[in-house]
């Protein structure tokens, strides 16, 4: 044998039992090959709520945007959850909760979801996964769970930040009750999430599931928010999810716990539904 040609040493048993041990963790593998996309939704979404601290000052104490706002019909200020921009909590309702924030979560938790199953699918590298000792339930689970850590992950970030921008602006929002708007924005996005985890595991497309809950989370605000100027619609406000999460406006009203449970048990029921589909599809491979 040539002197130059190295020869590899065979796996140990060790480094073997360590890589399958590595493999039966998807919660640990979706974690891993989504890290920095995770980052960067972190910091983009701590600069976001920085970029909206810091217009603060300009705004506060000035009256000519307060009498703007009361002069808008109030089925618009309703809808747009528009209040005294002036102060504090007004402005947080008006600039971060009454949609940027939740949409922000929404694209997160989509992104994950859609990609959990019907991503690797679509990439062919579905069988790699299921070729590993874990059952297809466990797949979803783990996929869900990693999904929920990535939107605890932002949403920490979103608050973290506001956090500490009260105390330093002095806004004079309570901790506790910008945790509720937060947990709502966040509960919003999972149940949209674990949407688009089971329309990926029924249909195994990718573009199909991000499409139908976008469409989904757009009529939610859209019936939450016009409900008071269309008849039609009122019926079906206790269905909008938007309703169900923000619609109270979690922000001056504290935390729900029915509400809460409501919309856990959506998010719970959909990764069953999720489970149940991926287990009994025939995979593209």
């Amino acid at each position: 044998m040539p002197a130059d040609v190295a020869v590899r040493p065979a796996p140990t048993a060790t480094a073997t039992v360590a890589r399958r041990s590595h493999l039966r963790t998807v919660f640990a593998k979706a974690l891993r090959d989504e890290r920095r996309g995770l980052i960067g939704w972190s910091i983009g979404m701590a600069a976001f709520g920085g970029y909206l601290l810091a217009a603060f000052p300009t705004i506060r104490h000035n009256p000519e945007l307060k009498r703007l706002l009361e002069s808008y019909p109030e089925a618009m200020r309703k809808m747009l959850s528009l209040r005294d921009f002036t102060t504090g909590p007004g402005y947080l309702q008006g600039e971060v909760f009454s949609f940027m924030a939740p949409l922000l979560l929404v694209m997160v938790g989509v992104l994950y979801g859609s990609d959990a199953t019907s991503g690797e699918e679509e990439r062919r590298t579905i069988d790699l996964l299921l070729a590993n000792p874990v059952p297809r339930w466990r797949v979803v689970a783990d996929k869900a769970a990693a999904m929920a850590t990535a939107l605890v992950v932002v949403s920490a970030a979103l608050y973290a930040t506001l956090a500490v921008g009260d105390v330093v602006l002095g806004m004079g929002v309570s901790v506790a009750w910008l945790g509720a708007a937060v947990l709502a924005s966040f509960l919003f996005a999972l149940d949209m999430g674990m949407l688009a985890l089971a329309l990926g595991a029924v249909t195994g497309r990718r573009g199909l599931s991000r499409g139908v809950v976008a469409v989904v989370a757009v009529a939610s605000y859209l019936v939450f928010g016009l409900a008071d100027l269309v008849k039609a619609l009122r019926p079906l406000r206790p269905f909008s999810l938007f309703y169900q999460s923000l619609g109270r406006e979690p922000l001056f009203t504290g935390f729900a716990p029915w509400r809460t449970l409501v919309l856990v048990g959506v998010a719970l029921a959909l990764a069953a539904l999720a489970a149940v589909a991926f287990e009994r599809r025939d995979l593209t491979s």
